[in-house]
């Protein structure tokens, strides 16, 4: 019964002997969808924080990874120096949408870090994000 029930979900899987060397690790999965998230920057006991401000609903804290190979800054359409990134900063991150599951919550896969100002120098507001 067990033999009859493995070769029975084998097929409903789509997986074979044949298949035995291929595994999921093959399959590629899109990755076309980017998202961003505006907050205040905090370095909190050398973790890199965003606290973000939810209308009508709570505030929250996301950590994040800033890795030089692959996180790029930038003030002003600029690329700077992560370095210049400082306490107190608006920063509008571009990460994969994912968040890990921890406490704080981790915003997975940063690529891109804006370094936005309040008010721009020609006087107008600064760029809402949708």
């Amino acid at each position: 019964m067990k033999t009859f029930l493995f070769a029975a979900l084998s097929l409903v899987s789509g997986f074979g002997k044949e298949q035995e060397g291929e595994g999921i690790h093959n399959l590629e999965i899109e990755k076309s969808n980017e998202y961003m998230i505006e907050g205040k920057y905090q370095n909190i006991n050398n973790l890199f924080t965003l606290s973000v401000n939810a209308t009508g609903t709570e505030d929250y804290l996301y950590t994040f990874d800033m890795d030089k190979e692959n996180t790029h800054a930038y003030r002003k359409k600029a690329e700077v120096d992560l370095s210049e990134i400082k306490d107190g900063d608006t920063l509008r991150i571009t990460y994969d949408g994912t968040v890990s599951l921890e406490y704080p919550p981790k915003l997975n896969n940063v690529s891109k870090i804006e370094i936005v100002e309040d008010v721009e120098t020609d006087g107008t507001e600064k760029e809402k994000v949708a």
